[in-house]
């Protein structure tokens, strides 16, 4: 996740946070997330059970915040707003919408995919409710970073490589 905080200038603390999604992609994201100390982290899937089992995993922790993990369906997200909303489904894969309530976005959102490469029907309903999208690039490039620190003891400077991959 230290693309959100790193390259977009973006604090994950005390932020209301969705993420939408339960499989692997997701599993990966949600503890550096709940490190960050956020107001709520809602985490919303197509089949609820799947999000409510990892809520019960994630807060079985002995380090879980009280009362900040919840998750359920897509349909429970009406009426609910979030400051960060990642997208951790395969939909934008193959170009497919998330059918998600209007409303959402909260003023000043930042919508991520962690697709990239394309805009996303996620990161074009983001952009028509007014919020910052951005794409799954960063991540790989950090993640990318973090493995080269590991193995060479340096961890490499970022922002041009994905300048780079963005030009190219």
């Amino acid at each position: 996740m230290r693309d959100i905080p790193a390259n977009l200038c973006r604090s994950l603390h005390d932020k209301r946070e969705l993420l939408l999604g339960a499989g692997g992609a997701a599993r990966g994201v949600i503890l550096p997330l709940l490190l960050e100390a956020p107001a709520r982290l809602y985490i919303a899937n197509r089949t609820p059970a799947r999000a409510a089992a990892l809520v019960n995993e994630f807060n079985a922790l002995p380090d879980a915040l009280p009362g900040r993990l919840d998750g359920g369906s897509f349909s429970n997200l009406a009426g609910q707003q979030f400051d960060i909303l990642i997208n951790a489904t395969s939909a934008g894969l193959s170009d497919s919408a998330l059918d998600l309530p209007a409303g959402l976005f909260a003023e000043g959102a930042l919508a991520y995919d962690m697709v990239y490469g394309r805009e996303t029907p996620f990161m074009q309903q983001a952009i028509a409710a007014g919020a910052q999208v951005a794409d799954g690039l960063g991540m790989l490039v950090e993640q990318a970073a973090e493995s080269f620190s590991i193995w060479r003891g340096v961890r490499p400077q970022t922002a041009p490589v994905m300048q780079a991959l963005r030009a190219g």
